[in-house]
């Protein structure tokens, strides 16, 4: 499911599901996790994560991925050990980021952009609720009214978006991501450590507050959820009910 590649200092973390997008199943996330949680430092002093193919991340994979009953907890175990690891992780989007896949873009510390790379959330459209994490990480990373833009409105963001408001913290091909990231391999692992903690503390975690949970839970139990994905599977417009 993913593809491991050591140079240097520098680990590069390939999703190699071209045929599917890329898209994230609980053996994909789980594959990352473990992959991230072997980083020991100084050994490794950054980590570069791609998509083999057209896509960065097409998302959960719709076909049963996201509805399983492990898969949340997966995703959430990938998107700590980004989080927590010890070394910066960097964001190679040379193509779609969708869904989760944004969401693996928002945990990484830092994003290079190529032409083709494009953000969009769209659980709004398909009836899914979001953890309180990916909430507060978009307003913190993208603004709070771009991130308004994208939640509610499902609006996508494309690159040069990404760059004016500073998500994509550098625009440029894959040659220059693996650039980028041996530049930053080459920087004190220490500091960059001491740095990295400070920033990923931001004081807001994945748990939502019980009122909040509550909706959280209504909305995947729901009827329009389950409208969504019919609508999904025979690719027409899902008609929402509110229940």
């Amino acid at each position: 499911m993913i593809i491991q590649q050591r140079d240097g200092h520098l680990l590069t973390i390939v999703l190699d599901r071209d045929p599917h997008r890329n898209s994230l199943t609980t053996k994909v996330c789980s594959e990352v996790a473990d992959a991230i949680d072997a980083v020991e430092s100084p050994d490794i002093r950054a980590v570069l994560i791609r998509g083999r193919g057209s896509a960065f991340c097409a998302g959960a994979d719709l076909k049963g991925g996201v509805y399983g009953d492990d898969f949340h907890g997966a995703l959430h175990r990938m998107l700590r050990s980004i989080l927590e690891c010890p070394v910066p992780v960097i964001a190679d989007v040379q193509g779609p980021a969708v869904g989760a896949g944004t969401q693996l873009a928002l945990a990484c510390d830092l994003r290079v952009v190529g032409d083709g790379g494009w953000f969009r959330v769209p659980p709004a459209e398909l009836g899914f609720a979001l953890d309180n994490w990916t909430i507060r990480r978009a307003v913190s990373m993208l603004g709070g009214s771009v991130a308004r833009s994208v939640l509610l409105a499902a609006e996508k963001v494309d690159a040069d978006t990404a760059a004016a408001v500073g998500f994509a913290n550098l625009r440029g091909d894959a040659d220059d991501a693996w650039a980028y990231a041996q530049r930053i391999a080459g920087y004190a692992p220490l500091a960059l450590r001491q740095l990295k903690g400070v920033l990923n503390d931001e004081g807001f975690g994945f748990t939502l507050r019980p009122n909040q949970q509550q909706l959280y839970d209504l909305c995947w139990s729901s009827d329009d959820a389950a409208e969504a994905r019919s609508a999904r599977a025979e690719k027409r417009s899902p008609v929402f009910k509110g229940q």
